[in-house]
């Protein structure tokens, strides 16, 4: 079970790393891909902070992108 988690986890901290390639501002796609590597460390070496790291994840991919939030502004103007 906790092999299938960290797997599962792992497969979001990847998708947060292409998630930040596609971005087309630099320190959104900095910002994402130090989320991942943080996701990615903690999968290795956080033995169990599960609690922390799902929430933070989940937060994490819920993040707009950029383009969205600028077709947000620019139609609310």
């Amino acid at each position: 079970m906790a092999l299938l988690l960290d797997l599962v986890l792992l497969a979001a901290g990847l998708v947060l790393w292409q998630r930040s390639s596609s971005e087309g501002d630099e320190v959104w796609s900095l910002f994402l891909r130090g989320l991942a590597v943080i996701d990615l460390s903690m999968i290795a070496i956080g033995n169990g902070v599960l609690w922390l790291e799902i929430p933070l994840l989940l937060g994490a991919l819920a993040l707009p992108s950029v383009a969205r939030l600028e077709r947000r502004r620019h139609g609310s103007l």
